[in-house]
């Protein structure tokens, strides 16, 4: 009869016999279903897409095709505090792990203990001991193993094991949100100096409005009131211009607090030269591979592995437990005959407990760890949706701003042919230079226009790579991660939960 045979022998010997004074565990039961991705409707926006786009790779972000962008995510990566924090909690999950699967383990001790005593008359002290001093030593070897006939611990120790694959990927969530708040800050940034030389351009086509004015006042041949219209544009440009400047200097302080450094490395960042060549679409098979490439959906999978886990060791502790002990050594009043058979003692058997009537302690228990597993579902299941919504946000988006760029295109082409056909009257001596600046005024705001749908366009495509798990669980990132949680429960009997399952 091997192990296995006897451990199952002994469980059902110890059901017919102790089972019915056992506390009830009947009525507890989880709620919540898991719901699968598939039978999500992805909503036109998404099935109409195209689905010819590969999914991110993990270096998304250069394909903005910015040396600088690229230099500030490194230094994200290698140097922002959270990160460091994420990284240090599957240390300590792990060592949690360690630390739950040597509980499982024979435990093997020594001890030993001498001092000298006297001895009671009063007592089972023989003589020439009684009434009198003498020292006494005691040398033993213990054993103790807590069989775990219904995987109580067993099942505490895969708990922390998914609890320790839910922090690793809690790291590539953070890192992915990390690097995508970089990615977006630097677009704004980039915006921000673009907006910046459009107000510029404002600020001197008003200068010019003004000098245009005085000189038509100098030549009688304008009005102070032209000239008092004139300036009024002109503080409110200026503070324009100095709310961008405030806007570019937070922008970087917020970069370089990003990237782990203080404000003094968002002075050294320079303006962007940020460019995207990229088409609207999705990968194939959305939904279901969904689940496999997003963390934040990956970490909730994880925890109703581990919450599954916990309830299935609170139902072991309704049962009865079996630790083994034994011990063997020597005991004696006196070091003459310290080591001799005479003084060997040991001992060997079992301690068996029986829940009989704890006050609910164990039902409650068991109800906690359901709920916990209800609220990990629950968790799951709003992750996913809202992973769908991402992806459909960012593409409703992007489709728009293909169709507003391409209006916008339309009217920056007539004010720049409007602009052209102004100053050639103008030289021809048919129109005076004043339309001319209202023409140039008309074309900066047709400008403007296409510097924030562009500045949109950036920002979308980087909200739509993280909606699409920003290539951090790729295929064969997934295959070494579940290999390697798969050989921490090398030797367990129930399966691991996998990128598949």
């Amino acid at each position: 009869m091997n192990y296995h045979q006897f451990k199952a022998l002994t469980c059902t010997a110890l059901i017919v016999l102790l089972l019915p004074s056992c506390v009830n565990m009947s009525g507890i039961v989880a709620s919540s279903q898991q719901k699968d991705a598939n039978t999500l409707r992805a909503g036109k926006v998404i099935s109409t897409a195209q689905h010819d786009m590969l999914w991110p790779n993990e270096t998304w972000w250069k394909a903005y095709h910015d040396t600088q962008l690229d230099a500030l995510i490194s230094q994200t990566i290698t140097g922002n505090p959270n990160l460091r924090v994420a990284q240090a909690r599957v240390t300590l999950s792990q060592a949690y792990t360690d630390s739950m699967h040597a509980e499982m383990q024979p435990n093997i001790g020594a001890d030993a203990s001498t001092g000298r005593e006297r001895f009671t008359e009063r007592q089972f002290i023989p003589p020439p001991w009684a009434g009198h001093s003498d020292w006494n030593n005691k040398a033993t070897v213990s054993l103790a193993y807590d069989l775990d006939l219904w995987g109580r611990k067993q099942n505490q120790w895969k708990g922390y094991i998914a609890e320790t694959a839910a922090s690793a990927a809690e790291v590539q969530q953070v890192k992915l949100t990390l690097v995508t708040a970089v990615v977006r800050n630097y677009i704004r940034l980039s915006n921000e100096y673009a907006l910046r030389d459009i107000a510029q351009e404002r600020l001197q086509l008003s200068q010019q409005r003004l000098s245009i004015a005085r000189h038509s006042l100098a030549a009688g041949l304008g009005t102070e009131m032209a000239v008092a219209e004139a300036e009024i544009p002109l503080p409110m440009i200026r503070a324009q211009i100095e709310s961008i400047d405030q806007y570019i200097a937070l922008t970087k302080n917020q970069l370089a607090a990003l990237s782990g450094q203080g404000p003094g490395a968002g002075d050294e960042i320079k303006r962007p030269s940020i460019s995207l060549n990229a088409t609207v679409g999705l990968p194939d098979q959305l939904p279901a591979n969904l689940i496999g490439r997003r963390p934040d959906v990956l970490v909730n999978r994880w925890r109703i592995e581990a919450t599954s886990k916990n309830i299935d060791s609170a139902k072991a502790d309704f049962y009865p437990n079996i630790n083994l002990l034994a011990f063997i050594g020597f005991q004696a009043l006196g070091f003459g005959q310290f080591i001799s058979n005479s003084a060997m003692i040991g001992a060997v058997g079992p301690a068996i407990s029986l829940p009989i009537f704890d006050g609910g302690r164990r039902r409650g228990n068991l109800s906690a760890k359901t709920a916990e597993y209800d609220i990990a579902v629950e968790n799951y299941n709003a992750t996913l949706v809202n992973a769908l919504q991402n992806v459909s946000d960012q593409l409703v988006i992007l489709q728009s701003n293909v169709k507003q760029r391409k209006e916008v295109e339309a009217a920056l082409t007539l004010a720049t042919k409007s602009c052209a056909l102004a100053q050639i009257s103008y030289q021809a001596g048919l129109d005076n230079y004043q339309h001319v600046l209202d023409v140039k005024t008309a074309l900066l705001t047709q400008q403007e226009a296409m510097t924030q749908l562009q500045a949109e366009w950036l920002d979308a495509y980087a909200g739509l790579m993280q909606a699409l798990g920003g290539g951090e669980f790729d295929e064969q990132a997934m295959d070494k991660f579940s290999e390697s949680i798969k050989k921490m429960q090398a030797k367990s009997d129930q399966p691991v939960t996998g990128k598949n399952q």
